[in-house]
């Protein structure tokens, strides 16, 4: 769905940054329109939403992460310089249901000018609170915002992506839509090695030492997650739940314990050497990782490793 959001003038840093609530107008269709032959300047607030974006959008348009490398997506605060980046903006794509709590303050910063913005997550099928796919409480709000780890999900997200970008820019639909046939392929093709890879292991469980990001993927794959944590990022561990997920592991006979790269894995390797399990990384795949800037990763070879690390997981191999 495309929101159109009213921008209020930019006071001061600490202003932008402490605002906690902001209005938007829904509308249908496209209130800004880009001159012929200039680049789109897109701006996105996390990683998969930035490289579907830039597949679609070729050589006619920049796109902008906003996410710096390292940083979470649940407590980065913006700078003056994102502020700018919004200014300059035909297009801002988030997937909204709470993820980035951070966005509100940052659009109320910026210019006092309409722009289109993209909401990724409305009008996807969403796990709700409680849902079985998840294992506890959250602080999201009422649904899991982890949408883009379902690939049939994402495959609707750059659906919906290439509707808006030809809407802001209706001469370049065309090319918009070849290029989005493209991304698709390749997300059918992650799929299907998914589907294939993991369906010998439909019912099993994985073993998260974290928090519950992986609810999607498991629903689509017919796994059940066991976090340590649940949804929320910000729970957290104490010796009782420790004790408790110790004791489940053991019984689901884990051997493998996951953890997410950007908060370590201190936890897994304690928890791994109570079970005799080892570790391995899952990538939520909503950032990069300092180091990994320019290039070096794209989203489907964060999900291919996740694919590698899961059936080890299985299998040992």
């Amino acid at each position: 769905m495309i929101a159109r959001h009213r921008w209020f003038p930019f006071a001061a840093a600490a202003a932008v940054l402490a605002a906690a609530v902001f209005s938007t107008a829904r509308t249908i269709g496209f209130p800004l329109r880009s001159e012929a032959g200039r680049k789109l300047k897109i701006v996105a607030t996390v990683f998969p939403l930035a490289e579907f974006a830039r597949e679609i959008c070729g050589e006619r348009g920049e796109v902008l992460l906003l996410l710096p490398a390292g940083a979470d997506v649940h407590h980065w605060l913006p700078r003056i310089s994102d502020v700018r980046k919004l200014q300059a903006a035909d297009l801002l794509i988030s997937i909204g249901k709470g993820l980035e709590p951070w966005l509100s303050s940052l659009v109320k910063g910026s210019a006092a000018r309409t722009i289109p913005a993209m909401e990724a997550a409305e009008g996807l099928d969403l796990i709700p609170a409680g849902g079985k796919a998840e294992e506890a409480e959250h602080s999201h709000g009422s649904v899991d915002p982890h949408v883009w780890l379902d690939f049939g999900q994402d495959m609707k997200i750059v659906e919906a992506l290439t509707r808006a970008l030809s809407g802001t820019a209706p001469e370049s639909a065309a090319l918009f839509s070849r290029n989005a046939e493209g991304v698709n392929a390749r997300l059918r093709r992650l799929d299907e090695s998914y589907r294939a890879s993991l369906d010998p292991f439909r019912g099993r469980s994985f073993f998260i030492a974290g928090h519950a990001a992986f609810a999607y993927l498991a629903r689509r794959y017919g796994l059940v997650q066991i976090s340590l944590t649940g949804l929320s990022p910000d729970a957290e561990t104490t010796p009782r739940q420790t004790a408790a997920a110790i004791s489940r592991a053991k019984a689901e006979g884990i051997k493998t314990v996951y953890f997410e790269p950007s908060t370590g894995d201190k936890m897994a390797r304690l928890i791994a050497a109570e079970i005799g399990a080892d570790v391995r990384p899952l990538y939520p795949g909503h950032n990069l990782e300092s180091g990994q800037e320019g290039g070096a990763m794209t989203f489907f070879q964060f999900m291919e490793r996740n694919l590698e690390n899961l059936v080890h997981g299985f299998t040992g191999r």
